[in-house]
């Protein structure tokens, strides 16, 4: 004999929420701690990136996907940070060491929480000179809800 169960499901839909920034210009960030505000916003469905402060507020709790670009040119070096609610989730670094133009990214799948703070900031050590960000790559930070 076979038998076959079927199950009903109904879809939630889930909110609406990405975006997509960087810097328009190269960027000084050889401080420590230093909020990094993406300035030029291509992409902000559900207005929760705030380019004047640097961080994104989570309009409500789901699982999302945050990925960040750096750029470095030179002797530059820099380590920069995720922080999800005052968190370090997620750290890349890269000194492109005499003269080479690189860059790193860094990804991370969050569980954030409606309210939390999201933003990119120089890490505790190893940031020295300009990020770089123009027509030949840009420094960039972006996030989206998956559900």
């Amino acid at each position: 004999m076979f038998y076959c169960l079927l199950l009903q499901t109904t879809a939630v839909p889930v909110e609406r929420i990405a975006f997509y920034s960087y810097f328009s210009k190269n960027t000084p960030a050889s401080t420590l701690h230093h909020i990094l505000a993406f300035d030029t916003v291509i992409t902000n469905v559900g207005n929760a990136y705030h380019p004047h402060s640097g961080t994104f507020i989570a309009p409500r709790t789901g699982l999302y996907v945050f990925t960040w670009t750096i750029r470095l040119w030179g002797n530059s070096y820099h380590t920069s940070e995720l922080l999800v609610d005052n968190n370090v989730v997620n750290t890349i670094y890269l000194w492109p060491n005499n003269h080479i133009d690189g860059s790193v990214t860094g990804t991370a799948v969050v569980l954030v929480n409606q309210g939390d703070d999201v933003l990119i900031r120089t890490g505790s050590e190893n940031n020295n000179g300009d990020i770089k960000s123009d027509t030949h790559g840009r420094s960039s930070f972006a996030g989206w809800i998956l559900m």
